[in-house]
């Protein structure tokens, strides 16, 4: 069978939920992915769907079947395993859909607060370098034939644009082997590992990514206490799922005070997870036996914060390159049109 690329967020959370919705109605596994089989959307999912269906009827479990498709995430294929061994695999299927759900509304928050921005600043890079390169020989001809010249920053912007028309060749070559370099790197294992941890690190980008990591531990969390799973082979999945090492460090320390002895509650607070509010809602839901729903409160809660730090940087990134923009822009202008006025009213 040919080898088909990984599933998205998205691919993934439309998979679990609708075994979310098949298996609740008593229909087998087997049965609900030959169901899901008949109505793929593309043949690549229909690939995907046979190689499933092929395993299931070699009597391997379903955990497996998914393991060999390579194209699940090991999140889902260890949840799995976990919902076969506790007999609860509708309930993780369907917060399943719920947690990729979430993750692919992060994922696109982060792309837009990324995409944006940089769109508006190649527009401005063009917009500027057909100024200096087109627009200011033009003017510069103008006064010549006035009898004057170009001056000052315009004058400067002027031989800087004739330095890039002359070197054209050069940095087109020196932008293509940087972007190589870089989509090269992207694919490294160990760069992204670095690049991540300085960014989990970065005073600037630390509070969004520890929000985006509490918001992921506390959705896994809900599943564990809703579906019944032992919490030290749930922490052992999580732990390769939140991806931030500050927190991995308190989650060690989580599972350490476990081990002594310690409620959940209070090993969530030792360890420093959650802020003190949030620690006093498990406190008090833990009595009440209502810690899975808090669980899912604060999992939203955090995802929700780390949504409007996006929204707000947009906010923020957006104008300041239209300011900065229509500030050089209007300072080149003025550069030229201002001596020029100054020439038109010394010939009248």
């Amino acid at each position: 069978m040919k080898k088909c690329k990984s599933l998205t967020n998205s691919e993934t959370a439309s998979f679990c939920g609708q075994l979310a919705l098949l298996l609740p109605a008593g229909i087998n596994i087997l049965e609900s992915i030959q169901l899901m089989k008949e109505d793929a959307a593309s043949d690549e999912d229909r690939e995907i769907l046979l190689q499933i269906e092929t395993s299931l009827l070699d009597e391997k479990s379903f955990s497996e079947a998914l393991s060999a498709t390579g194209v699940f995430p090991e999140y889902v294929t260890s949840m799995v395993l976990l919902g076969e061994e506790i007999g609860k695999l509708d309930i993780i299927m369907r917060r399943l859909a719920d947690y990729y759900t979430q993750q692919e509304t992060i994922a696109t928050a982060i792309k837009n607060a990324v995409r944006y921005p940089l769109i508006m600043l190649g527009l401005m890079i063009v917009i500027l370098a057909v100024l200096i390169t087109k627009v200011l020989p033009i003017f510069n001809q103008v006064f010549l034939q006035l009898g004057s010249s170009l001056t000052g920053a315009s004058r400067s912007l002027m031989k800087l644009g004739d330095i890039f028309q002359t070197a054209s060749g050069a940095l087109v070559l020196i932008f293509a082997i940087l972007s190589i370099a870089l989509f090269i790197l992207s694919k490294n294992a160990g760069f992204r590992k670095r690049l991540g941890r300085f960014l989990h690190t970065c005073r600037f980008t630390k509070n969004f990514f520890m929000n985006i990591a509490y918001s992921r531990f506390a959705c896994a969390m809900s599943m564990m206490v809703s579906s019944g799973i032992d919490i030290f082979k749930g922490l052992e999945i999580i732990n390769t799922i939140v991806e931030n090492e500050p927190l991995q460090q308190k989650l060690a320390v989580f599972r350490a005070s476990l081990l002594n002895g310690e409620y959940v509650n209070d090993a969530i607070k030792k360890a420093g997870i959650f802020r003190a509010q949030h620690q006093k809602m498990l406190q008090i839901s833990y009595k009440t036996g209502d810690s899975d729903s808090v669980f899912i409160k604060l999992s939203e809660y955090y995802e929700e914060t780390a949504l409007n730090q996006i929204y707000r940087l947009l906010d923020t990134i957006e104008p300041t390159l239209v300011i900065i923009f229509s500030f050089i822009t209007g300072t080149i202008l003025m550069s030229v049109i201002m001596p020029l006025i100054g020439i038109m009213s010394g010939i009248g």
